[in-house]
């Protein structure tokens, strides 16, 4: 839990403040809202990895906050606390992909437990993410910047790893030279000598790749393509 960010939201005063305390001994960056929304507004302007919200707050309660959040944001895993008498609420949020919710009052036993189911299948949702397909069982992780073909790392040069790097970063993007010259380079005066050295990387990467991974998209740039597998 130490690297992760949590935002709390509950509107009673001192249950704040003491889960508040809490929280901080265990988490890297803790937001505290008073009312739904500036909890909406928190989460929109610091993208915490986990939520964890009172059901019955003012302006804007918490199931109606899981439903703005989650129309966009199927990754931030959120926590409901809720009073015994309102969990009755919940069984129509099946489509708000809770972890959990609690009923009040919580031990620290069972906050606990749910915040570390939290902070697990936020990574573990985050790495699927981060796993680009490639063709003939090829993948490349954005987040470890490593290529494996199943399950055997293929070695990659600093620079393979950068253009891999760049070439990921959007899904059928057509970077330019340039582009990707000062990405692997920052700033090189020579320009001729920069397409060279270029053309080079990319001959050596495409001998560790699936045919045509690596596409030369003529008088534009080069594009990394994906697997059209399901």
């Amino acid at each position: 839990m130490k690297n992760s960010t949590i935002l709390y939201a509950e509107d009673e005063d001192q249950t704040r403040e003491n889960y508040t305390n809490y929280l901080k001994r265990h988490f890297k960056q803790v937001y505290s809202a008073c009312n739904g929304e500036e909890a909406l507004e928190l989460y929109k302007s610091n993208k915490p990895n986990i939520l964890l919200l009172d059901i019955n707050m003012p302006k804007i309660n918490g199931l109606e906050l899981c439903k703005q959040i989650r129309q966009k944001d199927k990754t931030t895993r959120i926590i409901i606390l809720t009073a015994h008498l309102e969990q009755d609420k919940l069984l129509f949020a099946a489509e708000l992909n809770l972890t959990k919710y609690l009923p009040k009052p919580v031990s620290r036993v069972q906050l606990k437990d749910a915040l570390n189911e939290a902070v697990i299948q936020f990574k573990e949702l985050n790495e699927k993410i981060n796993i680009v397909l490639l063709n003939d069982n090829f993948t490349w992780n954005k987040s470890s910047h490593k290529l494996f073909n199943k399950n055997d790392e293929i070695k990659l040069t600093k620079y393979e790893i950068l253009l891999l790097d760049i070439l990921s970063s959007k899904n059928n993007r057509i970077f330019s030279i340039d582009e990707i010259s000062l990405y692997l380079w920052d700033d090189l005066d020579d320009f001729e000598n920069s397409v060279n050295k270029l053309k080079d990387i990319i001959k050596r990467l495409r001998k560790k790749l699936p045919k045509n991974t690596i596409e030369n998209i003529y008088a534009a740039g080069y594009k990394l393509n994906f697997s059209t597998k399901k």
